[in-house]
């Protein structure tokens, strides 16, 4: 039986359905080492007590700052004869370089699970990362462009593999045809919005880093050019009643809804279904890919190293459209553009779908994680 030890800070719920199909297989005992405690605000984690998912409970202690430390995770894998080990690759996460070392001398490959770089690093920041990653007997990525980068820094492209990310994709799809268009319509109606009324939508944390008041400043534009456009904020978050003096002020709080948090995904996906374009200020990441999901295109930036890999997803004119960095104008014309005169999500719809179903989904992401790792043993 092939033996995978799987280190990470915490498990988000996000990744319940993708640790239930690599623990799915009789051959392969897939364990799960996290902590139960979210290293993120916001980020809900997983009970594993109600899956199937085989878990050891390791807690995270912290070090100084953001340095973690995995006492039992390092106890459990040198205890353990693991074929392979699979860590979070994070430079900050001091059980990893510990792992990296010993599995050097242990002889058991050790791979880090990682976003990899974002853009070009330099200085004494940049060679500690790349020293973390060559330390490695692999890579796991999110994204292509993360190993281009990567690439262009000297890492060897053969210890790389792109496994991209995944939501509960399963899940969507069941939302996706349950949800009718009786039920888009008496929730659009529930909270004051037309049948033909125009509908963006965030769904994420209401924070200062995300930068939601470039959104309302573009609906604030539209508005004067006659183009009514309302806007679904599903999440809280210290910058809610910001948000809505800046509705009033532009003029806009009757376009402006507040749903609160909600882990409930058929309230979500009808929120989505419900829209007719996502827009991702800033940061993108798996927001894309809840979008996506429901056949809803995103707007985003244009420039990638400000995003999280999950932007690869966006397509121009295909699942979705950028608009110029910083540019509230040019946002608020992407935004007209996407939904006037008519919304063009229902001829994108087929292709933000199908992004998901052949590459963002979890039994892709399982299946991508699997075969990393069966070609890293096989070159050991």
């Amino acid at each position: 039986m092939l033996k995978i030890a799987c280190h990470q800070n915490c498990s988000p719920h996000y990744r319940k359905r993708l640790f239930e199909l690599l623990c799915s297989d009789d051959r392969i005992q897939f364990t799960i080492l996290s902590d139960i405690v979210s290293d993120s605000p916001g980020i809900k984690v997983i009970d594993f007590q109600n899956t199937s998912v085989r878990s050891v409970l390791c807690p995270a202690r912290t070090i100084w700052s953001r340095l973690f430390w995995h006492p039992k995770a390092v106890n459990y894998i040198r205890r353990e004869k693991h074929d392979v080990v699979i860590t979070i690759g994070s430079p900050y996460v001091l059980t990893a370089w510990f792992l990296l070392l010993w599995g050097r001398l242990a002889r058991v490959p050790v791979i880090l699970w990682t976003h990899g770089l974002l853009r070009q690093e330099s200085g004494l920041k940049g060679m500690v990362r790349l020293t973390f990653y060559k330390l490695a007997a692999a890579l796991l990525l999110y994204g292509d462009h993360a190993k281009s980068l990567l690439c262009n820094a000297g890492i060897d492209p053969q210890r790389m593999f792109v496994i991209y990310n995944s939501l509960d994709s399963e899940m969507q799809d069941l939302h996706l045809r349950n949800v009718t268009p009786n039920d888009i319509n008496v929730f659009r109606s529930r909270i004051g919005i037309g049948c033909e009324d125009r509908v963006v939508i965030f769904c994420g944390r209401l924070q200062a880093n995300k930068k939601l008041g470039l959104l309302l400043e573009a609906v604030g534009m539209l508005r004067l050019r006659s183009r009514v456009v309302h806007v679904l904020f599903v999440g809280e978050g210290n910058e809610k009643v910001s948000l809505g003096q800046q509705s009033e002020r532009l003029g806009i709080n009757s376009q402006l809804h507040f749903l609160g948090e909600s882990y409930d995904e058929r309230f979500i996906a009808t929120a989505f279904m419900a829209s007719d374009l996502s827009v991702i200020p800033s940061g993108a990441g798996l927001s894309v890919m809840h979008a996506l999901g429901y056949g809803v295109p995103v707007l985003l930036h244009d420039r990638p190293e400000e995003h999280f890999p999950e932007w690869e997803a966006v397509q121009a004119g295909k699942t979705g459209f950028f608009y110029r960095y910083g540019n509230i104008a040019d946002m608020a014309a992407q935004i007209e553009t996407a939904l006037f005169p008519t919304p063009r999500k229902m001829e994108m719809a087929e292709a933000c779908l199908s992004m998901i179903r052949n590459r963002y989904n979890a039994g892709s992401h399982a299946e991508a994680i699997m075969a990393a790792v069966k070609q890293v043993i096989a070159g050991r």
